[in-house]
């Protein structure tokens, strides 16, 4: 990196709350991308300053994937990039970090549903067995309703899923298991309804 960067970056840090806790010699690829998509024509900075701001590594050269929401007015994003970092762009605030899995550990895990963006997230930085954490919620709680209203057996409760959403590509249905525990109970409920109807 060009050490006229430095006191430039460490200028931005100063003033930009995204990127207060970094070290201006320390950024991640995330920081870098970052600070190069929303400064390098910013009047706040001097000619000179924005000109250095665009040496900075093209966005494109270090990303490794990005998973967008893609759902409504969301514009919502997760860019993954080389170095294992991550820079969360929402239609609201963006989010900086310099270790994905931190973020995902942090931030995705305690709700205990997944979006498919946070899912694809997930996969791509092997962290596949939280998916499937919460899938089996979703499953576990299903089948405590279908025992409890229908006297269904644990065992047969995916089989019944599976009847119960034919209807659904395997994308609509995983989007419902990121539900968890109460999509779980919910799904459980409306089955256990139309069961007693057909019964």
């Amino acid at each position: 990196m060009n050490p006229k960067l430095l006191p430039i970056l460490e200028k931005l840090i100063s003033c930009d709350v995204i990127l207060q806790f970094f070290k201006p010699d320390n950024l991640p690829q995330s920081a870098l991308a970052y600070i190069r998509y929303n400064y390098r024509m910013d009047s706040f900075l001097s000619d000179d300053e924005q000109d250095l701001i665009e040496t900075l590594p093209p966005f494109a050269d270090d990303i490794a994937d990005s998973f967008r929401a893609g759902i409504g007015g969301d514009d919502s994003v997760y860019h993954l990039f080389d170095d294992g970092s991550l820079w969360l762009k929402t239609n609201a605030y963006s989010s900086i970090w310099t270790d994905a899995r931190d973020f995902a550990v942090e931030i995705i895990l305690p709700r205990m549903t997944l979006s498919r963006m946070d899912a694809d997230l997930l996969r791509a930085i092997d962290m596949d067995d939280a998916v499937d954490g919460v899938r089996q919620d979703f499953f576990t709680a299903f089948a405590g309703v279908l025992h409890r209203s229908c006297h269904i057996a644990h065992c047969d409760a995916r089989g019944h899923w599976d009847a119960f959403t034919r209807q659904l590509d395997d994308g609509q249905r995983e989007i419902i298991e990121f539900g968890g525990t109460e999509t779980g109970e919910s799904e459980g409920q409306s089955f256990a309804e139309s069961f007693t109807v057909k019964a």
